[in-house]
């Protein structure tokens, strides 16, 4: 039996206590199809078996609670793992937290929308310290847009919500990719303005 198909066994059996605990562990770090079981969830509320609006209100929550769990966890022992690993010694893991520290509110809304990128964020965000009321309150808009969007699309599709599973990942791939680019590039930038020589003199006597 595919991971899938065991987590749909358990939403028809557990509904919302499953719903819960399938999102709030694919948020925190298991790399579960979590994007899949919310288009189901959606297309199991069309037929009753679950009503959408508590669906909605249970993702979100277990979306933010398995975020908030990661950050809280990386914020209190991430700097012993990273002393540990010696990551503090590469240059580019300073500037990839100087950037996420700048940039942090929309870097955490960007990647509610990325897929797995969202747990990497969720552990840097609280290595780097970023700000508890700004992680928050950016992670609670940027889950009020992922899992509805796969709820809708689940409920509105009904039976056929499994042909949007794919192109629903290679949505939230894209968005990762693009999310590191800005990244990268915003991390270039700052490079070059920090080692670009001043330009003092020009057009002085």
């Amino acid at each position: 039996m595919s991971i899938l198909s065991a987590l749909l066994t358990w939403l028809l059996l557990y509904k919302y206590v499953a719903l819960f605990a399938i999102v709030y562990a694919g948020s925190a770090l298991l790399p579960l199809p979590v994007n899949a079981a919310l288009l189901a969830v959606g297309a199991f509320s069309g037929e009753h078996y679950f009503n959408f609006w508590i669906s909605l209100v249970v993702a979100v929550a277990a979306n933010c609670a398995g975020d908030l769990t990661a950050y809280l966890v990386t914020r209190h022992w991430g700097e012993k793992v990273t002393h540990a690993l010696r990551l503090d010694r590469f240059r580019f893991f300073g500037y990839l937290g100087e950037e996420l520290r700048n940039d942090a509110a929309i870097t955490v809304f960007l990647t509610r929308q990325a897929g797995y990128l969202s747990n990497i964020s969720n552990f840097l965000a609280g290595l780097v310290e970023v700000p508890f009321l700004t992680f928050f309150f950016f992670d609670l808009v940027g889950n009020l847009v992922e899992p509805p969007t796969a709820l809708t699309i689940g409920y509105v599709f009904g039976s056929y919500w499994s042909n949007f599973s794919l192109p629903f990942d290679v949505a939230t791939g894209i968005i990762a990719v693009a999310v590191i680019i800005f990244v990268l590039a915003r991390i270039s930038r700052s490079i070059a303005r920090k080692y670009d020589p001043p330009q003092s003199g020009a057009g002085q006597s």
